[in-house]
């Protein structure tokens, strides 16, 4: 990092220059012609202190035996001031009582160096100066002086001389990274102007044993019906909606013989149907019913979660499933489980839960226009086409709330679509979010359409390496965008290089 402006000497304007402080006429007449040339290599601040880093040259000085000679940098501002170490220039005999007094009473003066003169000769010393003092807020504003004073043998201080060697004090800033901006578009997701959506869920039906007929009094029967019922109320509220068909799937739990179950899984979704045909009005609706049997999938999620069994019990259900082709067989070997304790369980707390019914609604919706965008998004944004997530993304300023509601919401909605996930990737690098624009990336490294992206998060992370591999695969790969990134990135790496040396000098000084 450059010397601050502020930092110079009061003779020259260059660092480094040299001061000359010549002893005034009215001193005593032991003090011959003289001089203290002051080089200023820095004042700086280093964590809670200020270093002063100085070249002090005596030149010529004659001290009284019995006095001693102080030379001090100083920090002012105002009627704020604060001494930094001094070199001291002792006369022959105070030397004397200095080092009697040290032994006597222990107490040494802190000094940043001491001299003794030699008889009636002029002294001359070369002092590399470095010393610091606590920082205080007001020496932001200071500028550094070296002062002179004189002292008798009677402990008396005379000041001889102050003069300013740097008008302010180098306060090294933490440096800033750069921003490495490679602008990428967003690319423009494909329309929908037909939209082909499904509702889907489940209806936990009662059944009496081995029979189909639904009893809408019978437990939760009416609130399960009636989950189907809103359900085909909500898709019939959507503007422009046309639904198509609905489709009935029963299942049923593995107590019996497989055969008999499938036939009753049959029965009983043909039985839902026909309960929804005379209850509801489906009109050009396609509807269909299908019995899919016993349901060993679900059963072996149920197991899995289920609290109530040892995880030995668990294992051996599983490995008689996984291991057990026959689907007749796998349930005898259940029964066998543990003297019939294990199979009791599963009967009692997990079969029922497969005795269900699942259902799904196709539909299809219009694109819609920009007001009722808003509109689908706060109540159904399932029947949104990723370009208009696209066109609504565009109304909100990138960053805002808003504009992370729809994004969060699309990418919810389309999670595997490559469009989609590069369309997010671009939102939340427009949010200054680089940590989110790459995890929508991740699985495109070596996909071409990608690349140009990758290399522009990389490039706003810092990782100018990385920005500029990705850029030459996409010039290879023909985008046009490559070869305006590959000459900003040279131009961003002379900057970082610039950042990297300031980093080395803030660490190097310690500061937090």
């Amino acid at each position: 990092m450059g010397m601050n402006d502020k930092i110079k000497s009061k003779m020259v304007a260059l660092v480094g220059g040299i001061v000359f402080f010549v002893a005034p006429g009215t001193l005593a007449a032991q003090q011959k012609a003289s001089d203290v040339r002051v080089v200023v290599r820095d004042v700086r601040q280093e964590r809670d202190s200020i270093r002063a880093i100085l070249e002090i040259e005596a030149i010529g000085i004659s001290v009284a035996p019995r006095e001693q000679m102080y030379l001090f940098p100083v920090i002012r501002d105002g009627k704020n001031e604060r001494k930094m170490l001094p070199v001291v220039i002792n006369g022959r005999i105070q030397q004397a009582v200095a080092d009697r007094t040290e032994r006597l009473s222990g107490y040494v003066e802190p000094v940043y160096a001491s001299f003794t003169t030699k008889g009636n000769k002029l002294f001359y010393q070369k002092i590399a100066y470095s010393a610091t003092i606590p920082i205080e807020d007001w020496m932001r504003n200071a500028n550094v002086a070296i002062g002179q004073e004189r002292r008798n043998c009677r402990c008396e201080f005379h000041h001889l001389s102050m003069e300013m060697i740097a008008e302010g004090i180098r306060f090294i800033e933490k440096p800033v990274r750069g921003i490495y901006d490679l602008s990428v578009t967003i690319p423009v997701p494909p329309r929908e102007e037909i939209k082909y959506r499904s509702e889907s869920g489940e209806a936990q039906i009662i059944y009496t044993v081995g029979n189909a007929e639904i009893k809408p009094a019978l437990a939760d029967n009416q609130a399960e019906l009636d989950k189907i019922r809103r359900s085909l109320e909500d898709v019939k509220t959507l503007q422009g909606v046309k639904i198509n068909s609905m489709t009935i799937s029963s299942y049923a739990s593995p107590e019996g013989g497989w055969k008999y179950n499938f036939d009753l899984s049959e029965r009983r979704a043909a039985s839902l149907l026909g309960w929804l045909r005379r209850n509801h009005e489906f009109p050009g609706m396609l509807l269909s019913a299908r019995g899919f049997g016993e349901d060993w999938t679900g059963f072996e999620a149920l197991v899995e979660e289920d609290t109530g069994m040892t995880a030995i019990e668990k294992e051996s259900i599983l490995r008689i499933i996984e291991d057990t082709g026959d689907l007749d067989k796998r349930e005898r070997q259940l029964k066998l489980l543990n003297d019939g304790r294990t199979y009791r369980h599963v009967l009692a707390n997990l079969f029922p839960e497969l005795r269900r019914s699942a259902y799904r609604i196709d539909f299809t919706v219009p694109e819609y226009s920009q007001e009722t965008i808003k509109e689908v998004f706060r109540s159904r944004p399932s029947a949104l086409s990723l370009y208009e997530f696209y066109l609504l993304a565009n109304e909100y300023e990138p960053g805002s709330k808003q504009f992370m509601d729809v994004i969060a919401t699309a990418a919810r909605m389309f999670p595997e679509e490559k469009v989609s996930r590069i369309s997010m990737a671009v939102f939340s690098y427009l949010s200054n979010d680089v940590a989110a624009a790459l995890e929508y990336l991740e699985g495109l490294e070596d996909d071409p359409d990608a690349w140009i992206y990758f290399s522009s998060f990389h490039a706003l992370n810092g990782e100018l390496d990385k920005a500029e591999q990705y850029a030459k695969r996409a010039g290879q790969a023909g985008n046009p965008e490559a070869v305006k990134f590959l000459r900003l990135i040279e131009r961003y790496k002379v900057d970082e290089g610039v950042f990297q040396e300031k980093m080395k000098e803030w660490e190097m000084y310690g500061i937090e």
